[in-house]
């Protein structure tokens, strides 16, 4: 019998954890999130970088966002919650004011999943962003 060892994907050269998303935007099929500060160089020194993400190529049929609003227990913890899987664009419009704190970030092939809390001012729900994309995945830098 063959093994065939699949190779992890190769480290992305930023990361969004803990990058704080002020605005999203959709042009076409893609999607661009315009951060408040950028996000985190994973190459040593591991600095701040100012800068947005672009996605392009997305398929908007195989993406989606998940919103969920837990019950009785803080936001992100352990518990009860109610829930809505939507499109980005239904996403966008129920939720024109807000901003995304990104905790986690997951590539796969053509796929990017981005884990993290909704705040809307008052409240914080906990949502998930799955974009399916053969275009190209952009760290927007600024000067």
């Amino acid at each position: 019998m063959r093994t065939v060892l699949k190779k992890p994907d190769s480290a992305p050269p930023y990361s969004l954890h803990d990058a704080y998303v002020r605005k999203v935007q959709l042009q076409g099929d893609t999607l661009r999130l315009i951060t408040q500060s950028g996000y985190v160089s994973t190459l040593g020194p591991c600095e701040q970088v100012e800068g947005d993400v672009e996605i392009t190529g997305i398929d908007w049929d195989f993406s989606s966002v998940y919103v969920m609003e837990y019950q009785n227990v803080l936001c992100g913890n352990y518990g009860s919650f109610t829930g809505k899987k939507m499109t980005v664009e239904e996403f966008l419009r129920e939720y024109p004011e807000m901003g995304l704190d990104i905790m986690d970030e997951t590539f796969g092939y053509h796929q990017v999943k981005l884990d993290g809390f909704l705040n809307l001012g008052n409240r914080c729900l906990e949502f998930r962003l799955e974009l399916c994309y053969d275009g190209a995945f952009r760290y927007l830098l600024k000067d």
